[in-house]
């Protein structure tokens, strides 16, 4: 055994855990201690004291370090691969050597791996065996070839001569098939079936049959072989094991033994063989016991070791049929040679045929994909037209297709489309379903359809559906592209943030200079200062002015005016001639000829003016008019040149 001081420490796999301190924890280790049971109860031993741990800490510290690294080094999957991987085919070959146990272990495991190789790489595994198949399957097939021509040769000649109306006589008379006819009358001998039996248990070690022989089964008849012999050695040689049958005869067949010292060779046989077929059964029967001596002499039942032997047998499975060496008649050489002719006239036909068929499929499949090639250019180019969109294709082997398309009412007829792309639009039977497109380009042709923007105004529309303008143009357009820009299909944001009226500067600066009016008035009257009138009369005359530039841009403008009083006096007086005050203004602006809606609040000295200031001017302040000029679009004024 190796010295533990020589074991390589191998990588940690897991954070190792310390020896655990007696001195600190000896509750712990007084409870990892086993208990006994005592038939009364468990009984623990008496915990140790702190210097016996620290004693036994110290004597074997060098021990217990050892032990966590060898556990470690156990414990570790990586270590344990490669040791084992360092004797494992040793350990294979002594096992496969000892018993068949490994193999039997093995063969589901290898049987699926051959499966999914062969699924997965048919094509190596096809040119791996081709070189060996090959020559074999043509080999079998020349001789079969072969076969079949001297089987034709001997059925005509049968056919058309004396011999073979004879025989076609007896088989009629017999009810045997004509071919068992020829072969009984042609036959010298044939050997059917060929038995190896071991002698003590009587097993069948190897079995051969001839072709369309009805075999029964081997171990049967090697049973009842071996009582036929028991038989005839108790009978007639006095139960003495050195006297042997040789042969038996039933019928028209003959069962031929040959005896070696552990086994013996059975030979089926129809007709009399020669004499040295009895000198070669004997040889084969020397040789199998010389190649398999030793598995013959330590048999137990099984045969495995005996697959081999098939190839002896197959050497005796021989047949002799009659030659009488006559002259076939001429009509017997004429008739196969016409036939051969017939034959090869009549699959040359075919064959000239099938080129001419399949060289005119050809031409026409060629036209026919040149065709379709063409055709699906030319719904290649119906695609690709904005506003379009192929619903469903019926193909045919001529024109017309049909073609079911989605038109948009903006996009192009597909017959205008297929004709600038150089198709005829003859080839398509064309039904169009209106539908509306979302293409970016239609969607386009459709806000330039619906709101037509000035030359002035700058339009972009990107895939997202965000419409933008940019540039300028009267009020009244840009409010009404904001409201109806929203509700063109394929429109999802409207920005007119961009897009402004030089107008719209003037009637600013006209609102501002209206609401910024500063119009005192005396205590106690609704008439203004002398010195604010000229201010009221201005704003007055700003209004009226105001009033006739919206109504030339389609919109409307309304006055709202809030009179004021000081604190002075009751509250109901201060109402009374603030809304007094509204009034006046209200007067003057009707009396210049406007028709601008006026709304007057009275709000008498709610709101006071002049905070901080003196009382005198804090009251002469509150006395005051403010005016509030609203501006909106006028439903009834929209300029039609927006709307067409």
């Amino acid at each position: 055994m190796a010295d533990l001081d020589t074991i390589p420490t191998p990588p940690p796999t897991r954070p190792e855990t310390p020896l655990p301190d007696t001195e600190e924890q000896p509750e712990a280790a007084n409870a990892a201690a086993p208990s006994f049971d005592g038939g009364e109860g468990v009984v623990s031993p008496p915990p140790e004291d702190d210097e016996l741990l620290r004693l036994r800490k110290l004597l074997f510290a060098r021990e217990l370090a050892l032990l966590e690294r060898l556990r470690s080094y156990y414990d570790n999957p990586q270590v344990t691969t490669r040791k084992v991987s360092e004797v494992l085919a040793e350990a294979v070959h002594l096992r496969s050597g000892k018993d068949q146990h490994l193999s039997i272990a093995l063969e589901p495991v290898v049987d699926a791996i051959v499966k999914t190789s062969f699924n997965t790489r048919r094509r190596d595994f096809v040119n791996a065996l081709s070189p060996l198949m090959g020559p074999t399957i043509r080999r079998s097939i020349a001789d079969s070839f072969r076969s079949m021509m001297g089987n034709f040769s001997k059925s005509v000649e049968m056919a058309f001569s004396w011999k073979g109306l004879r025989w076609r006589l007896q088989a009629l008379r017999s009810g045997r098939p004509f071919s068992e006819i020829v072969m009984l009358n042609t036959l010298v001998y044939r050997v059917e079936q060929l038995f190896f039996v071991h002698n003590e248990t009587g097993l069948v070690l190897a079995h051969l049959a001839g072709e369309s022989v009805e075999a029964q089964d081997p171990d049967m008849v090697s049973a009842m072989l071996t009582a036929v012999q028991d038989f005839v050695r108790d009978c007639f040689a006095g139960g003495r094991r050195d006297e042997e049958l040789h042969s038996l005869q039933l019928g028209e067949f003959t069962v031929h033994i040959e005896s070696g010292p552990h086994a013996y060779f059975a030979c089926v046989m129809r007709g009399t063989p020669p004499a040295d077929f009895h000198a070669q059964l004997r040889a084969t029967v020397d040789l199998m016991h010389v190649e398999y001596g030793e598995a013959l002499e330590s048999f137990k039942g099984d045969a495995g070791p005996f697959s081999g032997i098939v190839h002896y047998l197959e050497s005796c499975l021989v047949s002799h049929y009659a030659d009488n060496h006559k002259k076939l008649p001429f009509l017997a050489k004429l008739i196969p040679a016409l036939l051969v002719l017939a034959i090869l006239g009549g699959l040359g036909h075919l064959f000239y045929t099938r080129h001419m068929e399949a060289k005119e499929q050809a031409l026409i499949g060629a036209r026919q994909a040149a065709f379709t090639v063409s055709m699906r250019s030319a719904l290649g180019a119906l695609r690709a037209e904005p506003g379009l969109m192929i619903a469903n294709v019926v193909e045919s082997p001529a024109p017309p297709w049909e073609v079911l398309v989605l038109k948009d009412g903006l996009g192009r007829s597909p017959e205008e489309v297929l004709r600038e792309n150089g198709f005829d639009p003859a080839l398509f039977a064309v039904r169009a379903i209106p539908f509306v497109s979302y293409d970016p380009s239609i969607v386009v042709r459709r806000v330039r359809r619906a709101i037509r923007p000035p030359e002035t105004v700058v339009m972009n529309f990107d895939e997202h559906g965000s419409l933008t303008f940019t540039g300028t143009a009267p009020m009244s357009w840009i409010v009404a592209t904001r409201e109806d820009a929203r509700a063109i299909p394929g429109v999802e944001r409207v920005d007119v943030g961009g897009v402004r009226d030089p107008t719209m500067d003037q009637i600013t600066a006209m609102i501002a200079e209206v609401e910024n009016t500063v119009v005192e008035f005396p205590l106690g009257r609704d008439t203004p200062r002398s010195a604010d009138l000229p201010k009221l009369k201005k704003a007055v005359d700003t209004l009226v002015e105001l009033e006739n530039i919206t109504k030339q841009m389609g919109f409307t403008a309304s006055l709202t005016i809030y009179g004021h009083a000081d604190s002075v006096g009751d509250a109901k007086r201060n109402y009374e001639i603030s809304q007094a005050r509204a009034k006046t203004v209200a007067s003057m602006l009707y009396a210049k000829g406007s028709s601008m809606p006026v709304a007057i609040y009275g709000m008498g000295s709610d709101y006071p003016k002049g905070e901080g200031a003196a009382q005198q001017q804090e009251s002469q302040a509150s006395r005051r008019i403010e005016l509030r000029v609203h501006f909106a679009l006028s439903p009834s004024a929209r300029p039609e040149m927006f709307r067409r």
